[in-house]
């Protein structure tokens, strides 16, 4: 199974040093994330120009914010410029994301598919494109990607769901399948994402795409401040009303529905690190991310590994903890989560 990191960070200048030090410890690949103040992009080339062999990716781009042509085109110079270790992950983001942005994506499952559909078209053609679909709308006589069919057919591109009407869509389409850090609970992978990339995946023309489950981790000498970190960071998403329907299938829907009461999504400050401790269970906690002493991340990544493999996961990302995270402690935490996992 592969290992992977997400640097999901705000620091652009913890993203070198965490690349090189991820590549020595043989991490198969680090994505990149955006928000409000960040590029992906930019990010995950800057990790791959500091590496000769780390495969990078976006986790994830927000489709919300780029044209379908615009996002084929990341993809295929970013796999030009990083000598072919770059993966085009894309998502639709939270609702409340979108808002901030003051930006719609409607109907988000279809659409999301729909715009992989032409980043994968405007890969593969050689004669132009011409799409009329449901959202979108392209004509483009002679359109074509002025690099080598090599390097074109190398282009990978991922689509990021939890919803299981989301993984069925974007399995139709995508080479992977990149799921948000709750789907590794074994109880709604098993029964639901696997189940949902099935019947999507029987009709995907390039074949099942490979699936990646993104966990909160966090390792650090004092663990109580690493169960901290990961606690603030799960009740930042659990606020999000988006993700109540994943909470409904599991044992703390009551909790999920308390932390969003609590929380001023769009209408002030939210204190994430005094809400996690108040209202995160240690139960909630263990099932949901990995965060203790380095010796404690270590072995539960091995035995959540364990558990994934048996289901057909491809790739472990994991992904610290950034709700909370003064800048000048993001190095050490990295740094402590590549140590705790290094191969």
């Amino acid at each position: 199974m592969k290992r992977s990191l997400a640097a999901a960070v705000a620091s652009f200048a913890a993203l070198q040093p965490a690349a090189e030090a991820a590549e020595a410890a043989g991490i198969d690949r680090v994505w990149a994330t955006e928000l409000r103040a960040r590029d992906v992009m930019i990010r995950a080339l800057y990790m791959a120009a500091a590496t000769s062999r780390l495969q990078v990716g976006t986790g994830i781009a927000y489709a919300f914010t780029r044209h379908p042509l615009a996002m084929a085109a990341a993809a295929v110079e970013g796999q030009a410029a990083s000598g072919g270790r770059f993966t085009i992950g894309i998502g639709a983001g939270t609702p409340h994301t979108r808002g901030e942005f003051g930006l719609s994506f409607d109907h988000p499952a279809a659409r999301l598919a729909e715009y992989a559909e032409i980043m994968r078209r405007a890969v593969d053609t050689e004669d132009g494109l011409d799409f009329h679909g449901r959202f979108y709308d392209i004509t483009m006589p002679g359109f074509r990607f002025g690099h080598p069919r090599e390097l074109l057919d190398s282009v990978c591109i991922y689509g990021a769901a939890l919803n299981p009407l989301t993984v069925t869509t974007l399995s139709r389409i995508c080479d992977g399948l990149a799921l948000h850090p709750f789907g590794h609970w074994q109880g709604y992978l098993a029964d639901i994402a696997l189940p949902s990339l099935k019947r999507g995946a029987a009709d995907n023309p390039r074949g099942a795409p490979a699936l990646a489950t993104w966990i909160i981790a966090c390792a650090l000498p004092d663990a109580g401040r690493a169960r901290r970190l990961a606690r603030a960071q799960i009740a930042l998403y659990a606020a999000q009303p988006g993700f109540a329907s994943f909470f409904e299938t599991t044992p703390w829907a009551t909790t999920a529905e308390r932390i969003r009461n609590r929380a001023h999504l769009g209408s002030g400050p939210t204190d994430w690190a005094g809400l996690g401790e108040e209202l995160v269970t240690d139960d909630l906690l263990d099932g949901v991310a990995i965060a203790g002493s380095a010796d404690e991340v270590a072995d539960r990544v091995m035995e959540k590994e364990r558990e994934l493999e048996d289901l057909g996961v491809d790739e472990l990302t994991l992904q610290i903890p950034g709700v909370a995270l003064p800048v000048s402690e993001t190095q050490e935490i990295l740094s402590s989560l590549v140590s705790a996992v290094s191969r």
